[in-house]
């Protein structure tokens, strides 16, 4: 079984479905899921529009290659596409940020909106 944390978020006018149907989809195709807070914040470039982003630890059997594909499978039938990413507008950005206890975007890793669903996660841990 692999372990991996997602970094979950949408800026899109629906924003709030966006959030949610992909909580949702994403407990239907993983195991032992805990979710954060869904929460706001600021785009990184300080030009887009806020974002709602939300951290998901969870496990599943498949590999990282197969998890990922579907993922990305998964923001290009919510309308993600490069001219959506180009004009500032994501309707879904799913990334694994942590694999197997290694962290594999550290960029995303170090950003503020990813460390507020992660630290919000490990508290509920102790």
């Amino acid at each position: 079984m692999n372990t991996l944390v997602l970094s979950i978020g949408s800026n899109s006018r629906d924003r709030e479905w966006q959030m949610r149907h992909c909580i949702e989809w994403l407990k239907h195709i993983l195991s032992s899921v805990k979710v954060s807070s869904i929460y706001n914040s600021v785009a990184v470039n300080n030009r887009d529009t806020d974002y709602l982003n939300a951290v998901m630890i969870a496990s599943t059997k498949k590999g990282l290659e197969d998890i990922s594909a579907l993922m990305k499978q998964y923001e290009t039938v919510c309308g993600r596409t490069p001219a959506s990413k180009l004009q500032g507008e994501i309707p879904i950005d799913i990334d694994i940020v942590l694999w197997n206890n290694d962290v594999i975007r550290q960029r995303d890793f170090a950003q503020q909106y990813f460390q507020r669903g992660w630290q919000e996660l490990k508290e509920v841990e102790i």
